[in-house]
C-alpha cells in the first residue's frame, strides 16, 4: 500500500471512531506502529487535526472531514457507467474492486451526487460470469509475468494446446483476446478468451525479453496496420 492510501485510510479510520489506538491502527493497515507513529506527524504537520490522549488513542478535531471531489453532475454520471461497464465485463474479483473503489468515491462526493444511480446497467449474464473466472487468473499471471497453458479451440473448432507468456488483454466490446508469446510459434499470437477450453497457470515466471514485449507486440501490430493502409491506397491519377 502506497503512503498517500495508508495516510487517507487512517484518518477514515479515526474520523468514523471516537477513538482509535496506533495498535489498532498498525493491525488494520498491517504496519508497524513506529510507521503509524510516523504517519501522524506527517498528517499533523499537513493540517490534518488530529490530536491524542494518553490512554484512549487518536481523534480527529470534532466537526473535521475530508473535502469532498468535487465532480459535476455529468461526470459523476460518466464515472458510474464505467464502473458499471467494467464490473459487468471484468472478472469476478476484478468486479468486486471496482465496487469498492465506487463505494469510497461515494464515500468522498457530496450527498447531492451520492443520492444520484447509474443510468446505465451493465448486468453479469451467465456467459460473462464463465467469462470472468478466466480473467481474472489470466489477470494474476499478466502482473506476475507467469507462464499458461491453454487449451484453446478456433473459429473452425479446430483445437490445440498452448504454452503462452501472457503479455495483456484486450477488450473489444463483444469480446475479450489474450495477447502473449506463443513458444510453440516462437512469435507473438492472439486468442479470444472466450475460446479457451482449459487454462492452467504454470510456476515458471517467463522473462522479459527484447523483442517480446507487450509493447514490441503493439509496435509490430501499428506497423502492420500502416502497411496494409498503405497497400490499399489507391494510386494517383498523373496528367501529362
Amino acid at each position: 500500500m502506497r503512503r498517500a492510501e495508508r495516510l487517507f485510510q487512517i484518518v477514515q479510520i479515526i474520523g468514523a471512531n471516537p477513538w482509535t489506538t496506533a495498535q489498532t491502527l498498525a493491525q488494520r493497515l498491517e504496519v508497524s506502529e513506529r510507521t503509524i507513529y510516523r504517519d501522524i506527524d506527517h498528517l499533523c504537520g499537513s493540517g490534518v487535526p488530529v490530536y491524542a490522549q494518553a490512554g484512549k488513542g487518536y481523534a480527529l478535531l470534532e466537526g473535521y472531514q475530508l473535502p469532498p471531489l468535487m465532480f459535476s453532475a455529468e461526470e459523476w454520471q460518466a464515472l458510474l457507467t464505467g464502473l458499471a461497464m467494467a464490473q459487468g465485463w471484468a472478472g469476478q474479483r476484478q468486479a468486486g474492486v471496482l465496487q469498492a473503489v465506487q463505494e469510497k468515491l461515494a464515500m468522498a462526493v457530496p450527498a447531492r451526487l451520492r443520492a444520484q444511480t447509474a443510468t446505465v446497467t451493465a448486468p453479469a449474464l451467465p456467459e460473462r460470469r464463465m467469462l470472468g473466472a478466466l480473467l481474472d487468473p489470466l489477470q494474476r499471471a499478466i502482473a506476475d509475468q507467469v507462464k499458461v497453458q491453454i487449451h484453446y479451440r478456433d473459429a473452425l473448432d479446430a483445437q490445440s494446446v498452448r504454452t503462452l507468456w501472457p503479455l495483456g488483454l484486450y477488450f473489444w466490446g463483444h469480446c475479450w483476446t489474450l495477447v502473449g508469446w506463443c513458444e510453440l510459434r516462437r512469435a507473438f499470437r492472439h486468442f479470444r478468451v472466450d475460446r479457451i477450453v482449459i487454462l492452467q497457470t504454470l510456476g515458471s515466471h517467463y522473462p522479459v525479453m527484447p523483442g517480446q514485449t507487450l509493447a514490441d507486440y503493439e509496435a509490430l501490430e501499428i506497423e502492420q496496420c500502416e502497411k496494409r493502409e498503405a497497400d490499399e491506397r489507391p494510386l494517383s491519377l498523373v496528367r501529362g
